[in-house]
């Protein structure tokens, strides 16, 4: 070929790459980012929870404890020849027979401590300890432990030396148990028992043997909610069960 041609040709293409006329192969350009614009990530891929329940009995509901309807009772009053019960001394009658109930706190008529006890209509705990079913009360017949009110025996002979019966009640001047002789108070004893638990007491009549006494449960006092005296099965022995007074 001529040289003169060659170096036209060459001359003629470097004149065509300076002005654009063939480009040569240009780098891709990288993609202009959206302002604000993020890349998304990618959820992670969870995995399921196996739970596995267990086949589990559920509690039963706590049976509830039934009211008594009987109570535990002290030693037995003694029987026979070295015991004597008082008139209607143990209320067994369901009455106030060979007794006076005055003023409102004894009510007419004894309480039944077994109904009482089956309704809930002690204070606190069940009484508990009294004998029978039946007992004298200031403040069952009102429920008011303010009530006031005395209860007063028929006469009777003292033909044993002891004088012994349950009570319940709070240690009080105006609340007491008199036995009168003559009309002239020979034994005074006060409560020290503000529970519904009965305790036995045995007052000495030795000096009054063969004469004619009386028994006052009284209730003077106007407090709560232990203003109240209960007592249960008055009797005379011949030898204490109980420390005397």
């Amino acid at each position: 070929m001529n040289p003169s041609l060659l170096a036209a040709g060459a001359i003629f293409l470097t004149l065509c790459m300076s002005c654009n006329l063939f480009p040569g192969p240009q780098p891709t350009p990288s993609p202009t980012p959206i302002h604000g614009a993020t890349s998304p990530t990618p959820s992670p891929t969870l995995a399921t929870p196996v739970i596995t329940v267990p086949h589990a009995t559920p509690s039963p509901f706590p049976t509830p404890t039934p009211r008594p309807t009987a109570t535990p009772r002290p030693t037995p009053t003694p029987t026979g020849a070295g015991s004597v019960g008082i008139p209607n001394g143990d209320f067994e009658t369901g009455t106030y027979a060979h007794w006076t109930s005055s003023d409102t706190a004894f009510g007419t008529q004894p309480s039944d401590l077994e109904a009482v006890n089956a309704n809930g209509l002690y204070l606190g705990t069940p009484y508990s300890d009294y004998h029978g079913q039946f007992a004298a009360s200031s403040y069952l017949p009102n429920r008011d432990a303010g009530a006031r009110g005395t209860l007063t025996s028929d006469e009777f002979n003292v033909s044993k030396r002891y004088l012994e019966f349950l009570y319940t009640g709070m240690q009080n001047g105006q609340i007491y148990v008199e036995v009168t002789v003559n009309g002239t108070a020979v034994k005074h004893f006060e409560m020290d028992n503000p529970s519904t638990q009965f305790r036995r007491a045995s007052l000495d009549l030795g000096a009054y043997f063969g004469r004619k006494a009386r028994i006052s449960v009284v209730d003077a006092s106007a407090t709560k909610p232990h203003g109240y005296i209960e007592v249960d099965d008055f009797y005379l022995i011949d030898t204490p069960t109980v420390a005397p007074q």
